[in-house]
């Protein structure tokens, strides 16, 4: 080769070079869609979460990509999951947000469930959520105690939303006295029945939604809290008993602390199963950095979003494995005390 040809030649050499180093700096999300999947309708507080997450994403994403919101509803989050786990694409352009109960709806056999949460790619939880019983301010049940001698009648959701599995697991196990009338759309729905007369209560519904949709139920005294579903006491609430306080020997409370503990990823994000390590990553590192971000904060108080001890990927994957290792019998209990 002449010195003419191995000019060129070292000229095309060094050329590719560049241009492959362009193409590995240039950001993974660049040019792309990114959507972020809504476990439940609009108006209800996951889509309060979801939105609130999608405003600020973008931001926290090298590449600025464009982020689409969509709604994906049905029986509590499980239609969104089977969806992801099978469907999504898994190229780290899609996530979704949805209730911590799906990380353990196919260990208990709930119904339609058809994924293994341990596969997902877990990015995060913005709450660790307290589920509650509420009352209307007209309803004989007044206090904890009266749910065991007195009916309550309470609007649910979907047979596999929390307001009735919850309350279908208090009947069970602990001898309380639901009367559930299911097939409301959301928890916007459920508490439209309350305003109706349609129900007395609600058995189970996140004390974050309440401040977010209906915080002058709280103030003005229009419903009463009458029980935790979590492992432990809000701070809003310290004269509120826990579901665990209720449990009469070590077997219900653990059984209590088996079903209730998915409470501590409220607001859970993930991606599906083998998203690309890169793009798991900067969503991980995104979660991370909104949480610290003033803009976020300050856009969440204003829109009464709670963000209450959240998770981090590494911490729901441990809880998560560490219920999928329960006791077979135990796990078995729990299934048939939610109704699966």
């Amino acid at each position: 080769m002449n010195a003419r040809g191995a000019g060129r030649f070292a000229a095309a050499l060094c050329f590719a070079a560049t241009a492959q180093t362009c193409r590995a700096q240039a950001p993974f999300y660049k040019g792309k869609d990114l959507r972020v999947l809504i476990s439940h309708p609009p108006g209800g507080g996951y889509d309060a979460y979801a939105r609130l997450y999608a405003r600020h994403l973008a931001r926290f994403v090298p590449g600025n990509p464009n982020i689409i919101a969509q709604n994906m509803p049905g029986a509590a989050g499980i239609v969104m999951a089977n969806h992801v786990y099978a469907q999504a694409p898994r190229d780290g352009t899609a996530i979704a947000l949805g209730p911590g109960s799906l990380a353990t709806a196919a260990l208990f056999n709930a119904q339609g469930a058809r994924y293994d949460a341990r596969r997902f790619t877990w990015i995060g939880s913005l709450n660790s959520e307290v589920g509650v019983t509420v009352a209307w301010k007209t309803a004989p049940v007044k206090k904890a105690a009266d749910l065991f001698t007195t009916e309550l009648i309470v609007a649910g959701a979907a047979n596999t939303d929390q307001s009735v599995l919850f309350s279908n697991a208090l009947n069970k196990l602990l001898g309380t006295r639901f009367k559930i009338i299911a097939g409301y759309g959301g928890s916007s729905e459920t508490a439209l029945a309350l305003e109706r007369g349609e129900a007395q209560g609600i058995g189970a519904w996140n004390y974050s939604s309440i401040l977010a949709n209906k915080p002058q139920w709280l103030r003005e005294g229009s419903i009463n809290v009458l029980l935790q579903l979590s492992l432990e006491r809000h701070p809003d609430l310290p004269d509120v008993p826990t579901v665990l306080e209720l449990g009469r020997n070590d077997n219900e409370r653990a059984l209590l602390k088996l079903v209730f503990a998915q409470s501590q990823m409220g607001r859970a994000l993930f991606a599906p199963p083998e998203t690309p390590e890169e793009a798991a990553r900067i969503q991980r590192a995104a979660f991370a950095s909104m949480l610290k971000d003033a803009e976020f904060i300050a856009d969440a108080k204003r829109a009464l979003i709670e963000i209450n001890q959240p998770m981090e990927a590494a911490a729901m994957e441990r809880l998560i494995e560490e219920l999928h290792r329960t006791n077979p019998a135990l796990v078995k209990r729990a299934a048939e005390v939610l109704g699966n």
